[in-house]
Formats: C-alpha cells, sequence, structure tokens
C-alpha cells in the first residue's frame, strides 16, 4: 500500500465511524440521563438513581422517564425531580455526590420555618415551610450560628429540597430527621387548649384564588389574573366575610362560624358555608341572590401576589433582553424592519403586505411588546413562545409564535380563536410566516 492510499483509508474509516456515532445518536430514544432528586416510591426510584429521560415539556412542566427493572415503563414526573444529564456518566457522577444523604428527610416542626438563600438567620428567605411539611436533606453546611436568646441554639445548617422545587438552607432546630426506609413522622394536629385546628386554618390563613397555585405548578403565570386584593377573608373579629375575585367583591356579615361537621363550617345568619380540605386547600360556598349556588377555591401559598406578579415580570423580561442582545433591529424584505426598544417597546416599518389581513389599517408604527400569552405542549417543541405587538395607535393585538435563533426570528400569526386562558392551543389552518434577519450594527464612525 503506497503512502497515498494509506492516508486515504484512514480518513475515510475515520469518517464511516463519526457516521455511525451520528447515526445512532440520532435514533437514540433518550434526550439524555436524569438523577432522580426525590423519591418517587411508587415505582421504588430513590434519590439518587440514575434514570432515561425520553422526553422534556417546559409548558407541562414534566419529564417522560424511564423505570421498571428494565426501565421499560414510561411515566410523568415533575421537572424539579429530575437532574437531567447528556450523558449516563455525567448523571452517575452527580448521582454520587446525594449518596450521603440519598435517604434522608425532614419533617418541619413548626409553622413558618424559613428556608434562606444562604445557610445564615439574616439572609434572604426563599420560602416558608408547614408544620408536617416534609423537605429532603441534601447536604450539611458550615454557617453562622442561630442565636436565641444569649445562646446559640442546638443544630445544623442543611441544604434542603421542597417538594415544589425550591432549595435553600434550613436550620434543623426546628426539623425532624429521619431515613425514608424506616417509617416516615406522621404529622401531628397539636390542640393544646382544645381547639379545633382546622378552625385555625380557616380564621388565620391567608387565602388567596386557587388558580394562582395551579398557574405556578403549570409554569404560566397570567399576570392579569392576579391582583393582591383577591382571596377569601373570613372577617372573624369583624364579622364581615369577603370573597374577592375578578369579577367582584360579595360580602357577608355573620354572627359568628360554626362548625357544622368535620372541617365545615357556617358563617352563621348568611348562607356563606366554607370546607377546610387541607391546611392549604379551602372550598367556599353560597346561594346568590338568584337562588344560584356559588362555588369558589382558594389556597395557601409560598408566594404573596406582589412576589408572583414581580418573578414573572422579571421572567419576561430577561426574554426580552435575549431578543434585544440577537437584534435589536431584524428586517425582512417582504415585511419590512422591525425594531425591539427599551421598555419593551418597538418601531414596526414597512409592513404594509400585512395590512388589513394581519395588521388592521391605522394600527402605526409602533407600541409595546407583550409576552401574555403561553404555549401549548403540543407546540412547545416547535416555538420559543408567543410574542404580542399591541399597536398604540389602536390599541390593537395581534399574536404571534414565534422563534427566536442566532440566525434571526421567525414569526407565525395565530388567531385570537386559537388562544383558550391565555394558551396557544393550535395553529392556524393558513398561518402568516414572517422571518427576520438580525441588521449588522452601524460600524462607529467617530473622529
Amino acid at each position: 500500500m503506497n503512502a497515498y492510499v494509506r492516508p486515504v483509508i484512514t480518513a475515510l474509516v475515520r469518517f464511516a465511524l463519526l457516521a455511525a456515532v451520528l447515526f445512532f445518536s440520532a435514533c437514540s430514544p433518550y434526550i439524555g440521563y436524569g438523577v432522580v432528586t426525590w423519591s418517587i416510591q411508587d415505582h421504588n426510584l430513590h434519590a439518587g438513581d440514575v434514570v432515561p429521560v425520553y422526553i422534556q415539556s417546559n409548558i407541562g412542566g414534566v419529564y417522560v422517564i424511564g423505570t421498571g427493572p428494565e426501565r421499560e415503563n414510561r411515566i410523568e414526573v415533575p421537572l424539579w425531580q429530575i437532574d437531567l444529564h447528556k450523558s449516563r456518566s455525567r448523571a452517575r457522577k452527580a448521582a454520587a455526590k446525594l449518596e450521603e444523604y440519598r435517604y434522608t428527610y425532614a419533617s418541619v416542626k413548626i409553622d413558618g420555618l424559613p428556608v434562606r438563600a444562604r445557610p445564615e438567620n439574616t439572609a434572604r428567605q426563599v420560602y416558608r415551610l408547614r408544620q408536617g411539611e416534609i423537605i429532603r436533606i441534601l447536604d450539611k453546611g458550615e454557617g453562622a450560628p442561630v442565636i436565641a436568646g444569649n445562646a446559640p441554639l442546638e443544630g445544623d445548617w442543611f441544604e434542603v429540597l421542597t417538594n415544589d422545587g425550591t432549595t435553600g438552607w434550613c436550620f434543623s432546630y426546628n426539623l425532624t430527621l429521619y431515613d425514608e426506609r424506616d417509617e416516615a413522622p406522621v404529622e401531628e394536629l397539636v390542640e393544646d387548649d382544645g381547639a379545633d385546628p382546622y378552625r385555625g386554618y380557616l380564621v388565620n390563613q391567608v387565602w388567596y384564588p386557587d388558580h394562582y397555585r395551579v398557574m405556578l405548578a403549570e409554569n404560566r403565570v397570567d399576570i392579569d389574573r392576579v391582583h393582591p386584593l383577591w382571596g377569601f377573608f373570613p372577617g372573624e373579629e369583624s364579622l364581615v366575610a369577603r370573597i374577592a375575585t375578578a369579577e367582584g367583591v360579595a360580602t357577608f356579615e355573620h354572627t359568628g362560624i360554626t362548625k357544622t361537621g368535620d372541617r365545615m363550617y357556617r358563617f352563621e345568619g348568611t348562607s356563606l358555608t366554607a370546607e377546610v380540605r387541607r391546611r392549604d386547600a379551602l372550598v367556599v360556598q353560597y346561594t346568590d341572590d338568584r337562588g344560584m349556588p356559588q362555588v369558589f377555591y382558594f389556597a395557601t401559598l409560598n408566594k404573596t401576589p406582589e412576589d408572583i406578579i414581580k418573578d414573572e415580570q422579571d421572567r419576561r423580561q430577561e426574554i426580552f433582553d435575549s431578543i434585544r442582545e440577537t437584534g435589536p433591529v431584524f428586517s425582512s424584505g417582504s415585511y419590512g424592519v422591525l425594531q425591539f426598544l427599551e421598555g419593551n417597546r418597538f418601531l414596526w416599518s414597512g409592513y404594509q403586505l400585512l395590512t388589513p389581513s394581519v395588521i388592521p389599517s391605522g394600527a402605526g408604527g409602533g407600541g409595546v411588546a407583550e409576552l401574555r400569552c403561553f404555549l401549548s405542549e403540543s407546540l412547545a417543541s416547535r416555538y420559543t413562545g408567543v410574542l404580542t405587538f399591541r399597536f398604540e395607535a389602536t390599541g390593537t393585538r395581534v399574536n404571534f409564535l414565534y422563534e427566536l435563533t442566532s440566525d434571526g426570528l421567525k414569526l407565525e400569526q395565530v388567531d385570537n380563536g386559537n388562544i383558550k386562558d391565555a394558551v396557544v392551543v393550535s395553529r392556524d389552518l393558513n398561518p402568516t410566516v414572517l422571518f427576520f434577519t438580525p441588521e449588522e450594527p452601524e460600524a462607529d464612525g467617530g473622529q
């Protein structure tokens, strides 16, 4: 074999091997391997176990993982319950770090115990725990002593994971640690003074509309459906109960709150009743002036409405910033020039081909860009999100599915009829699709 042929054959062999690797990678049913962060008892999975991950749904907030002896069964688990890695080896390395505390959980002794950003009592609070709540222990750390009176409390700072995926640091003085392979501590409702604890939950908890909880769980916070003044207020002292929602406020002057059954209470002198289903879930009912029953659901949260709104505004701002960083000026040969400005404003010129079929006549050349809608699970893998352009001249909102890449911005019109409760559930049958490329910034012609 001559000196010319040998390197050619070697190159061909290397190319064939690379092609084979790419082929089998493309055919792999997995998107990676996950480390279980919180045990899934029904499927005999414990924290630290490594599982194949088939699908990630950001809209549904779940991974689809493999379980069973051969990992042949598929189940959905919340995103926070899996730590995803690209390879099995990386997942195993991450799992090894959990080994010391993989079976260690804790029960909370008191209501309101804070989880903090750092292991010190003055650090920012990231979560408030409820009595009897179960958390997972991740690690033990060195932190500042917790002082009660003039003496430090006994205990240690532990890094913990709550059952909604929040991580932080909690001091162990008011925790009962246990091994999950043993029987977990049973939550006890202490009645030192003989009082009904559920009545205490009814009158002392802060009750927010239950859809706040649902939106947080689904990662779809519609800011227009959150308000600090909405909720249920039993009015134990004022003797005026209130239900405040987006539809208005209903008030009930009562003479007291009487227990009528297991966790059931009546507001005397009114048709208003309340059922405490759990310490964090409440159902309120009454009969309106037309004799129609009205039912409302409320929940307690670890966030205030103000925090919910602020966190969602921050999330949206990060997205707008990413669009501006890619542009901020995008141009299309057919659909004009689209510019994203500070304050989430936009300017759009040269869009005549879209008038009036997509953008109404007289809409003007600018307005506010909004992220007020969300993608359904079926669309989440194909698009980045939903952009809404509110044109100032008419107040008209025009919605687009969008995909943002380093190559540009793709917009696809979506009709209002395909949007349900701020979620785009399907594409238009014959959508108008626009593609814009980012314009190069002008060179600085300084002296």
